[in-house]
């Protein structure tokens, strides 16, 4: 398809999918594509707030605040920092909104998908006809390896063919370098080549790994002009890189000042204006006929200064200006036009009392001072920071509603101009936003593992089934329910066979697409490697070095269950944390369902319960110990599909593999062992026949 197609459909989509969750947020608890975190504390500062929050967010990008009725954009609420640890918020929003806090208004942050869908429908309409297949790379850039490091042949032959493609993809499973070693290899040969680069991830805490990941191999002084991080940091990130942070609190001050500066000008321009009342009273007495000053001055002398006293304040304004010069028309009904462009209009800086014992020049070294200040804040503010960066970081959708395309006409946004552009978790990130990125141009390479969790849809995959299948309501919502990895798909073939393919369960298609395999991994032991090799991967992966992950076991049996809650796995993890007392941030203690995440909360100690989430919110993270609770069994009220536990689906293999996947140095499954390990051919069988029982 053409950006033209691509355009049309994905707007058509979007408006599908808009007008989807409008209704379902009337008819669903909690409402669908929209979260709410409760405020319960907030401290007002001079200029700030500290939001304390009932729970923690799940992902700190495109956020809502919300104070009483009324809702503000995360760019005028003034998000600065987040805080995972004691779960606030730090925002700038204004003297208004302060006033109103402080006021006790009822305060909560929110993120709503409506709000998401929009800006993506918007970037669609506007720029959708640009996107299209990347130029091949018009610089010759060679990869730079870490020095100390050895590497593999895969990964020299990753990193070298990434800076060669146009598109590309490196597949590996986590531990295999992609990160540390091909992308911070290919960044650093893209700087060495003097290019600038943009890297995208899908979360904000993913963007925050990936730059980690290449900040350690970047050796100090190599990017010399500087890594903006947009969005919200969080406050380690912050703490520990803070010049990389966006300072949105100086885009504020900035806009502060240049109303400032306005206000004051426009008194200074007032009283000019009575300062020559007199003068232009007497000008326009004259004489029709008279075309210009040489005229007037020759035949009354007396009016040349009156005459240069309104000139000089019509040059304060353009438009008054040309007024008076226009030579083509009567000086008589210059004057007068002039006159009721001074006076008979609305002053309101005329009768600000505040200024009634300032003089001229107090306002003018007010002036010179805000001037002063706004240059110093004009400096720090992001599109100035960004137009000298070298190396721009965010996600997708922060690229969606605030830049323009690389190459597209002046309208008011920021334009991202980088020479190539790296996307990281690409199997974790939306086709409908990672197609936006191939609207610049340039180069995009992606890295990922397709074998983890694919992106996070609020849509009933059923209902998506089937209006893609009947063409009917939700006929292109499938889109939304692809990873970035079906990009070339969507480039390269007509909508019919994206449409099947997506119906038939087919994977990405890699034609053109550079593809890279990394298969050897620091992160799995040799026991681990080998089980999800035979299970999920099946292109040799396996675990580096000589020592095995720890894997263990707990046989939790639980004979009423009515949902997906699973009381006798959570009393089994609590009886663990209470005999080894561990400390909360070396552990994670993971399960497919929300549901069983609340009943674990209610039956371990409180703090504890920022260590329980689904495997969904782990996406990108690792532990040292990971304790999953599984939560399905053979015991059940109701006959339901096993969809993110079984490896028979699709879903629930990537579910289990990413949940296993977070464990650096321990593993610890929570299930109904009997019942798992009789279900040969299950990767939760094959991981538990590796394991051993805990505490034997």
């Amino acid at each position: 398809m053409d950006g033209f197609e691509i355009s049309r459909m994905v707007s058509s989509s979007a408006g599908q999918l808009y007008d989807y969750v409008s209704f379902k947020q009337y008819v669903t608890d909690p409402p669908l594509g929209m979260s709410e975190t409760q405020v319960s504390g907030v401290d007002v500062g001079d200029g700030y707030a500290v939001l304390y929050l009932a729970a923690r967010l799940s992902d700190a990008s495109g956020l809502i605040l919300r104070v009483d009725s009324d809702q503000i954009d995360e760019d005028a609420a003034g998000f600065t920092r987040y805080d995972e640890i004691s779960k606030t918020i730090v925002i700038r929003p204004g003297e208004e909104v302060l006033g109103r806090i402080s006021d006790g208004a009822r305060v909560s942050v929110l993120t709503d998908m409506k709000f998401l869908i929009s800006a993506v429908r918007e970037f669609y309409e506007r720029y959708g006809d640009m996107i299209r297949i990347p130029d091949v790379p018009s610089v010759d850039a060679i990869p730079v390896f870490p020095t100390g490091a050895e590497a593999n042949v895969q990964q020299v032959a990753a990193s070298h063919g990434v800076l060669k493609s146009s598109m590309s993809y490196v597949w590996g499973a986590p531990g295999t370098g992609k990160t540390q070693f091909v992308l911070s290899s290919c960044i650093r040969g893209c700087l060495a080549a003097g290019e600038r680069v943009a890297i995208f991830a899908p979360t904000n805490n993913s963007v925050e790994q990936v730059l980690r990941g290449v900040l350690r191999a970047l050796p100090e002084g190599e990017c010399p002009d500087g890594i903006v991080r947009l969005g919200i940091p969080t406050r380690d990130f912050l703490r520990e890189y803070p010049s990389m942070c966006e300072d949105r609190q100086a885009q504020r001050r900035l806009d502060d000042c240049l109303r400032s500066l306005d206000n004051l000008e426009e008194v200074l321009f007032e009283r000019a204006c009575d300062s020559v009342r007199d003068d232009l009273a007497a000008l326009l007495h004259i004489e029709a006929g008279f075309w210009d000053r040489d005229d007037l001055v020759g035949s009354h002398p007396e009016l040349a200064g009156p005459l240069d006293s309104v000139l000089s304040v019509c040059r304060m304004r353009s438009d008054l200006s040309l007024m008076l010069e226009a030579d083509d028309i009567p000086l008589s009904s210059r004057l007068s036009d002039v006159s009721d462009g001074l006076y008979h209009r609305q002053r309101p800086a005329a009768s600000i009392s505040e200024y009634d014992d300032w003089s001229d020049g107090d306002i003018a070294e007010k002036i010179a001072e805000i001037g002063e200040e706004a240059d110093a804040f004009r400096s720090r503010t992001t599109g100035n920071r960004i137009s000298a960066a070298t190396i721009v970081a965010g996600t997708p959708h922060q690229f969606i509603s605030r830049f323009r395309p690389k190459g597209s006409a002046e309208d008011g946004r920021m334009e991202l101009d980088v020479d190539r552009i790296f996307l990281d978790e690409a199997g974790y990130c939306g086709l409908i936003p990672a197609l936006t990125l191939f609207s610049c141009g340039v180069p995009v390479s992606m890295l990922g593992d397709h074998m983890q969790l694919p992106p996070v849809s609020q849509l009933d995959r059923e209902e998506v089934l089937k209006g893609t299948a009947e063409g009917r309501s939700l006929g292109l919502s499938f889109l939304w329910d692809l990873s970035a990895l079906h990009s070339e798909a969507v480039l390269t073939e007509p909508f019919e066979s994206l449409r099947d393919g997506f119906l038939n369960g087919d994977g990405p298609v890699f034609s053109i697409t550079c593809r890279h395999d990394l298969t050897s991994t620091h992160r799995f032991g040799r026991n681990l490697g080998s089980v999800l090799d035979s299970y999920v991967y099946h292109n040799g992966v396996a675990g580096s070095g000589e020592g095995n992950l720890g894997m263990y076991y707990i046989d939790a049996k639980c004979d009423r269950r009515q949902n997906r809650e699973n009381k006798g796995e959570a009393m089994a993890i609590r009886s663990l944390i209470d005999g080894e007392r561990m400390d909360p941030v070396d552990i994670c203690i993971l399960t497919p369902y929300s549901m069983q995440c609340l009943e674990i909360k209610r039956c371990i100690p409180k703090r504890y319960h920022d260590c329980v989430m689904t495997v969904h919110g782990s996406q990108g993270r690792e532990w040292d110990t990971v304790i999953l609770s599984v939560a399905d069994n053979g015991t059940i009220s109701r006959d339901v599909p096993f969809r993110f536990t079984s490896s028979e689906t699709d879903i629930g293999m990537k579910v289990i593999n990413t949940a296993v996947s977070r464990a650096k140095r321990r593993l610890i499954l929570v299930c109904d062992r009997d019942f798992w390990i009789a279900r040969d051919g299950e990767l939760l069988c094959g991981l538990l026949r590796e394991s051993e029982r805990y505490g034997a």
